[in-house]
């Protein structure tokens, strides 16, 4: 057997092992363009939402109740500008603290009358109650309520829920972003390579 026609361990079956290589390099490559391009897409979407609601002067809040069913269900995201409480009027839905603090309630107004020492006092219900809420809010400012979104919030309280495994994505995403692709050599010089 010639030096020529010995076989080179390690160095046999490699254009074999090249053909299936070149497929999954390219998967890899368009996997990791598609993540890219959506993390720039949530990404350009986040600041843009940030910037709307400080220019507006507005804020998002989740509904985790169901007492605003069916117009505002659990899980949607509302979004809510704060006005002074004495201008609402009855029929408006308002977000504002709980009296004792844990959270916020997004209910309707039934009643609104001075309250003590400049404040406002309104007496909200939620849509799916049947009575009034037991104790009336006294309020200088409330958030009226714009508009909201079904399930958004459900999605934005699970991000916050599962910061963690975000990040770990996040850090993921931009460890594959910065894989270096590898490049074939062109083939004249896998060539000249290949003869010297």
């Amino acid at each position: 057997m010639s030096a020529d026609a010995r076989v080179v361990p390690g160095q046999g079956p490699a254009p074999a092992r090249g053909r299936w290589r070149r497929p999954a390099a390219r998967a890899l490559r368009v996997l990791r363009d598609a993540l890219l391009d959506v993390g720039a897409v949530v990404g350009t979407a986040a600041v843009v939402a940030v910037a709307v609601c400080l220019f507006a002067g507005v804020r998002p809040a989740i509904v985790v109740s169901g007492s605003m069913a069916p117009g505002i269900p659990v899980g949607a995201l509302t979004v809510a500008r704060t006005v002074p409480a004495d201008a609402v009027a009855v029929g408006t839905v308002v977000t504002l603290p709980r009296p004792d603090g844990h959270g916020l309630v997004t209910h309707r107004v039934v009643a609104s009358e001075p309250g003590p020492a400049g404040a406002t006092r309104l007496t909200l219900q939620g849509d799916a109650s049947s009575l009034p809420d037991p104790v009336p809010y006294d309020v200088r400012d409330v958030g009226v309520v714009l508009g909201s979104v079904p399930r958004v919030g459900a999605a934005v309280a699970w991000l916050q829920q599962h910061l963690v495994v975000v990040v770990l994505g996040l850090v993921a995403l931009l460890a594959l972003a910065t894989v270096p692709a590898r490049r074939r050599p062109p083939a004249d010089e896998a060539t000249r390579s290949g003869t010297s």
